[in-house]
């Protein structure tokens, strides 16, 4: 009986996907972590180095405190915007500092209120692609060599970056920022974003239009700028993201799993 109950010892792999919150363990799996004192122990220990490299290794390449709040107050150039918005993917730390620095701003009033501004009229706004002279280094080795990428459109900044969930899946993630101080984040939480097949909402024909009527996935910004679409099956994308008073259209998303 003890010869079986360690034979289900977990494995350094696994062991190391639950110390990063990413728990790939299958229910047998649990109930041996939950009696066996050794594989706790080892968890134990995944998780003090885990955390040693996330306050040292980590923070070594992270924007300063000032950055990111001139980051969340859109003061930074395009380019550090850029940057730190793809940074941000893969740093639950800075991450996290951001979103608590966001929720201080939005309660920080400096001036009364005022009447409300007239409404918009609808703007649709065809984002570039920013190409960035250093490729970005994450830690998803499965992600295709030409992402993450990062797109503008007038004031609106947009990182997008490809993983894959534990399933196998392939996840669109994405942080949008904005440098309008009308149209801060916290403005944006809340906007739709959807994905379309290519050609997209833009299609004239009567047969395209009825092929493209719902899109294939569709998300809310969070409170921090975040976006998630899941499951993602491989193909060539338009997204809409729908903001207040615009829509920004980003065009050429080819996904594959090779």
């Amino acid at each position: 009986m003890t010869e079986n109950f360690h034979a289900l010892a977990i494995s350094d792999e696994e062991l190391m996907s639950v110390a990063y919150e990413e728990d790939n363990l299958s229910a047998e799996e649990r109930a041996h972590l939950a009696q066996c004192s050794i594989c706790q122990q080892r968890l134990a220990t995944f998780r003090r180095t885990t955390g040693t490299l996330r306050t040292k290794l980590f923070l070594r390449l992270c924007p300063s405190a000032i950055d990111l709040n001139y980051y969340c107050l859109g003061g930074l150039p395009v380019e550090e915007r850029t940057h730190i918005a793809a940074h941000l993917l893969d740093c639950p730390l800075c991450a996290a500092e951001v979103a608590e620095m966001r929720r201080q701003q939005a309660s920080f009033e400096p001036f009364p209120e005022t009447e409300p501004l007239p409404a918009l009229s609808l703007r649709r706004l065809f984002a570039t692609r920013v190409f960035q002279q250093v490729q970005l280094t994450t830690r998803d080795d499965l992600a295709p060599a030409d992402w993450p990428r990062q797109y503008h459109a007038d004031a609106v900044d947009l990182s997008l970056h490809l993983s894959r969930s534990p399933e196998g899946d392939m996840m669109l993630l994405g942080i949008i920022t904005s440098a309008n101080p009308i149209t801060q984040v916290n403005a944006l939480e809340g906007g739709t974003v959807e994905l379309y097949l290519a050609p997209g909402p833009r299609a004239t024909t009567e047969s395209e239009q009825e092929e493209i009527q719902q899109s294939l996935l569709s998300t809310q910004i969070d409170d921090v700028g975040g976006i998630l679409l899941e499951p993602v099956p491989a193909g060539n994308y338009v997204m809409i993201i729908r903001l207040p008073g615009q829509e920004i259209v980003i065009e050429g998303l080819d996904i594959s799993y090779e």
